[in-house]
């Protein structure tokens, strides 16, 4: 290399060094908090109980067991956003903006039902600002490149930079990759749709199932571990006897209080708040008969008496719930003495529950 080369090599090295400080220090001052802006709280599109809640910006979870009630509630969701009354403590805070509702299971005989259902809820002067899509049909992965094909994340994320709705609703999230377990999928999926939402200033309302387990509330996955992590808000539905009962799970902003609705003659939510002491005590009653199956099928009915680690061990062994809420679950059969103990060490089944045919 001669000198002139060796002064060229120099000179572009310094260059590039330069233009890499300088993107360097545009995403430092693109990224850094500034002390002297007073940032506004987020806009939120619905109260509940005088609580708001649906930030826009933001994603949201709504988890659920299969059939307990999460389309219904998105369509509650739906038609008060739009202007619905006659669901007391759900209002919305906007008197205008538009709703888009991603269906990605069901038929398209199905996916109408949602729009029929949350038209029958709201005003007739309302009902362009939601659009129902069906995405059964549509592809998780354009595998062959093909121009007259979409992704369902595709369509999602193009439909909502052009149409900018305020309120994004996609029931499930699951469908949108093709394995929940798969931490890069997961991973890649809750960020795309944590960027859109923040890009075009929106809500987007995730749909995830729940584990099958009936003590497992948690979402499935590591999709579902990442929802959690990810969204700011997390709603759980619950379906007791009649009722379904909405819970806040966590926020990082304020809870909400539960919400009861249930489903009128003609196949549309209504509010249940007069039944609210009932759906309490139906849901208390059902956690503890839930409990003292799972107790029975862990005690053998009665047959067994062991240490709390080992009855933790047979829960987590058998897929029934995690470490730390199997301990929760025993923790409650101890206080509800459902569990007895003669010595604080070892635990076995109360009597009066160690006969299945004893009423729950």
């Amino acid at each position: 290399m001669n000198n002139n080369d060796f002064i060229n090599e120099l000179r572009l090295d310094r260059e590039q060094l330069a233009a890499q400080e300088t993107f360097i220090e545009k995403k430092k001052r693109e990224y850094c908090i500034d002390r002297n802006i007073d940032y506004p709280d987020p806009d939120y599109l619905i109260e509940i109980g005088g609580v708001p809640t649906m930030p826009k910006g933001n994603l949201v979870a709504l988890s659920a067991k299969w059939k307990n009630g999460k389309t219904f509630f998105c369509d509650i969701l739906s038609a008060v956003f739009l202007g619905a009354n006659g669901f007391g403590a759900v209002r919305a805070l906007k008197p205008s903006g538009k709703v888009q509702f991603y269906d990605t299971e069901q038929a398209v005989s199905d996916t109408a039902r949602i729009l029929k259902v949350i038209n029958s809820m709201t005003s007739e002067h309302r009902h362009d600002d939601i659009k129902v899509y069906c995405l059964r049909n549509a592809c998780i992965e354009n595998m062959d490149n093909n121009t007259n094909e979409i992704t369902r994340l595709d369509f999602i994320s193009q439909t909502i930079a052009s149409d900018r709705p305020d309120m994004v609703i996609i029931d499930g999230i699951a469908d949108l990759i093709y394995n929940y377990n798969d931490v890069i999928e997961s991973q890649t999926v809750v960020n795309n749709l944590a960027a859109l939402a923040n890009e075009n200033n929106c809500c987007i309302v995730v749909v995830m199932h729940q584990n099958k387990s009936k003590q497992d509330k948690a979402m499935k996955g590591h999709l579902g571990t990442m929802l959690f992590q990810k969204c700011s808000d997390v709603f759980s539905v619950e379906k007791v006897s009649n009722l379904f009962i909405v819970s806040h799970q966590v926020s990082r902003h304020r809870q909400c209080e539960d919400f009861v609705f249930k489903i009128g003659l003609d196949g549309v939510p209504v509010d249940a708040a007069a039944d609210r002491q009932q759906a309490e005590e139906l849901k208390k009653q059902s956690e503890q008969q839930q409990l003292i199956t799972t107790m029975r099928q862990v005690m053998q009915n009665g047959a067994r008496e062991c240490q709390r680690k080992y009855i933790v061990k047979h829960m987590t062994e058998q897929g029934m719930c995690k470490t730390s809420k199997a301990y929760q679950y025993v923790n409650e059969a101890i206080e509800q003495k459902i569990l007895e103990s003669d010595n604080g060490v070892t635990y076995r089944l109360s009597p009066q529950y160690c006969d299945s045919n004893t009423p729950l």
